[in-house]
């Protein structure tokens, strides 16, 4: 022990043993003797106390690419770098560590640059990624495109889609890595920047594709499938945003906001503000997060679930204050109170000590424990508790007619095929949504797209049918 440790180890010896005056004379060299026993090994437990694991972080890997050194100028973008600043900024602001990149975004400096980012997420971790810039949609797969993507055209979908980023990839590096939640924010449905050869071009005109996450992700997009993000509004804009992300920006700093609020906050209002030029841009999300409702960007506890209280444990002895060895031995038996973490060395490595600990009375007090009665009946077994949640639900329905909505396996009423029909009492949860069209899961059941006319909230029902 150095000489710094055993001054420490003097002083709360010290501490914990109360003056000789306190104590009855008769008991004074006994009572000292034990305090003193009693305060080595609380203090001995308090070096040894195992520290408690790390709480789980959030961290944000933030991206904005506006120059594309191989397209011609119409493919340039003037609000991406400012874009990344300023979500960068405002997730630093709420407790995320930001990994931010928004000059020489080449494939390899942001290869490089994610790599040691996707180093730094543990198990359990939140991690967040924002993408503002050019991308595209290949055989419906999203690609986001770095600084030198080359002009491809026509026919070179291959060399598009190796000198690119997919997102699909990205977000499965993170959830590899044992992230508990992974969002991925992009702001990259612009116009497609290749030009068109004849009547074919590389990708589709404009937006990105719709994809289903991989569970624990949350997808949130700029606009829906196949539309065109606002860099700007038309005129004079002076936001130095793009339309996306300014409201982006604007909700996630909102204490509280779920993902799924979220979602729906930010596709409301950037669809109410595209509508005013007018333009047709409403974003889209996709939830695969397991209790995303209790998940909040804005703070790490303000959307919680409510904890169970665990079952109480006497924990182990760590010591007692003076004030309580100051006190004749009572029946009953006392508490000791241990002195505050700002009073403890800093060599103990203690971040939550236990606040109380139970010394046993003195033998002379003991009671033997009660003798068993016979032919006890046990205890009955406390019956289990229903857990519920709120559901949405069909409303609209024609009970003189058919009085049912059709369940379907794509947002359209032509495409794709019925999956069932959902009558009036049927619940379901809602985790997605794609212009009029809900992405919802059944109560115990499979997901589905669901006419946003007939889809209505809440009831209350357990959360296992």
């Amino acid at each position: 022990m150095t000489a710094r440790a055993n001054r420490s180890a003097k002083l709360t010896l010290a501490a914990l043993t109360p003056p000789d005056i306190l104590l009855p004379s008769n008991h004074r060299r006994a009572g000292a003797e034990f305090m003193r026993r009693v305060g080595l090994i609380g203090l001995l437990t308090l070096f040894l106390w195992p520290a408690p694991a790390g709480a789980a972080e959030r961290l944000a890997f933030v991206v904005g690419v506006g120059s594309y050194q191989n397209l011609g100028q119409d493919a340039q973008l003037a609000r991406p770098p400012a874009d990344a600043q300023a979500v960068g900024d405002t997730l630093q602001g709420l407790g995320f560590r930001v990994t931010l990149l928004s000059h020489a975004v080449t494939q390899e400096n942001f290869l490089r640059r994610f790599s040691i980012f996707a180093d730094q997420v543990q198990p359990g971790d939140t991690a967040l990624v924002y993408f503002a810039g050019h991308g595209i949609a290949i055989q419906g797969t999203n690609y986001l495109l770095p600084s030198d993507i080359p002009a491809v055209e026509a026919g070179q979908e291959m060399l598009a889609r190796s000198r690119s980023l997919a997102e699909a990839d990205l977000s499965a590096a993170l959830r590899q890595r044992g992230a508990r939640v992974v969002v991925m924010v992009i702001d990259a449905c612009r116009n497609n920047p290749f030009p068109r050869n004849g009547t074919r071009a590389i990708g589709q005109d404009a937006g990105l594709a719709r994809t289903e996450p991989a569970d624990g992700v949350f997808s949130l997009y700029a606009a829906g499938a196949g539309q065109q993000a606002l860099e700007k509004l038309p005129g004079s804009d002076p936001n130095p945003n793009s339309v996306f992300t300014r409201i982006f920006v604007q909700q996630i700093r909102k204490p509280g906001l779920n993902l799924i609020d979220l979602g729906e906050s930010v596709r409301d209002e950037v669809a109410r503000l595209a509508e005013t030029v007018p333009h047709k841009q409403v974003p889209a999300y996709y939830n695969e997060v397991r209790g995303a409702r209790f998940v909040s960007l804005a703070s790490t506890d303000a959307a919680a679930p409510p904890a169970v209280a665990p079952a109480t444990v006497s924990p182990k002895p760590q010591g007692i204050s003076s004030a309580v060895a100051a006190r004749p031995p009572d029946p009953a038996p006392p508490q000791a109170i241990l002195p505050s973490p700002a009073q403890m060395p800093s060599s103990q490595g203690l971040k939550t000590p236990p606040s109380s600990i139970v010394y046993p009375p003195p033998a002379s007090t003991l009671m033997r424990p009660p003798a068993p009665v016979a032919n006890a009946l046990p205890p009955p077994e406390p019956a289990p508790v229903a857990r519920f949640g709120m559901f949405s639900h069909p409303i609209r329905l024609d009970p003189t007619g058919d009085n049912w909505v059709a369940l379907r396996s794509l947002p359209s009423g032509q495409g794709g095929y019925r999956i069932a029909k959902l009558g009036p009492e049927a619940l379901f949860s809602v985790i997605g949504r794609q212009g009029i069209w809900v992405n919802v899961r059944l109560r115990g059941g499979p997901s589905g797209w669901v006419h946003g006319d007939y889809v209505g909230c809440c009831r209350r029902a357990p959360i296992e049918p």
